[in-house]
């Protein structure tokens, strides 16, 4: 499993670097050391460093397979090339797009580089949290638009046995209800990812019985309902969770700057939205 994440995180750098590779102008003489040539295109030395993930080292074998696939789109760049597609002018609309993206998530890494989180800050957050992650439940969560629905959504988790099996193949059979299913759910992760379930509800589930059905909330412009199907202990790995933990806090660091420096680059740059486009 380690090795196929590897390789698909490597594989997509890959593509990354293909991106750049083929939107070269013209072909000029390596200014490093060359490790592969296709008429007159090189991958350097250099390229492989820029497209190292960090904390992971390549094998052989991974440089050999990165190489055959450099060499595989990049005879097909020149195939492509060939035919005239590089004077596409949708493609090149495409191209400009993928540059403008690379460089602003670039311009967002920089950006985010010096931001950590402490153990004191896990601590913290951990304060009155951490009963949460000693508990497991599995659980339905019904979505739906509609809230006169409510009623008859509810009516139907409350059914037991058989009558709940068939209740919730109506309810799956419903074009504007969504039902979600999570089994074995460590109840503190429950709190952390599901941002779209109203905090009032999850605190509810800390309390809730076997079997028991939640009232209707409003979660970003729909409604919810939960049924709590069972609740049982966990000993989870400290560390597991302090690393789980520290990883959360790092992506609300990061999407909070992110808001933080598009606020005031609103403010720098004219943003204007035009209507009546095709």
């Amino acid at each position: 499993m380690f090795w196929e994440e590897k390789m698909e995180r490597k594989g997509l750098l890959l593509l990354t670097a293909v991106l750049m590779l083929t939107a070269c102008k013209k072909e000029e003489k390596p200014q490093g050391k060359a490790i592969a040539r296709v008429n007159g295109i090189y991958l350097l030395e250099e390229d492989l460093k820029v497209l190292q993930v960090p904390g992971l080292s390549w094998s052989e074998e991974d440089r050999s397979l990165l190489l055959d696939n450099w060499i595989r789109n990049t005879l097909l760049y020149l195939g492509a090339r060939e035919e005239g597609l590089d004077q596409d002018p949708l493609l090149k609309r495409k191209l400009l797009w993928s540059e403008r993206m690379l460089l602003a998530q670039e311009y967002l890494k920089r950006k985010s580089a010096g931001l950590t989180v402490t153990d004191e800050e896990i601590d913290s957050f951990l304060k009155d949290r951490e009963e949460l992650f000693k508990q497991g439940i599995s659980i339905v969560i019904v979505f739906f638009s509609d809230s006169n629905r409510a009623p008859y959504i509810r009516k139907l988790l409350r059914r037991r046995g058989r009558r709940y099996r068939y209740a919730m193949e109506e309810l799956r059979n419903q074009s504007d209800i969504n039902v979600t299913e999570l089994d074995s759910v460590n109840l503190g992760y429950f709190f952390l990812e599901f941002r779209s379930i109203p905090e009032v509800l999850k605190e509810k589930l800390r309390w809730m019985r076997k079997g028991q059905v939640s009232k209707v909330f409003s979660a970003d412009g729909e409604y919810v309902i939960i049924k709590l199907l069972e609740k049982f202990p966990l000993v989870p790995q400290k560390s597991e969770v302090r690393s789980y933990i520290r990883q959360v806090l790092y992506e609300r660091k990061r999407a909070a700057l992110e808001d933080s420096l598009v606020e005031a680059l609103r403010k720098k740059f004219k943003v204007e939205k035009i209507s009546g486009g095709s």
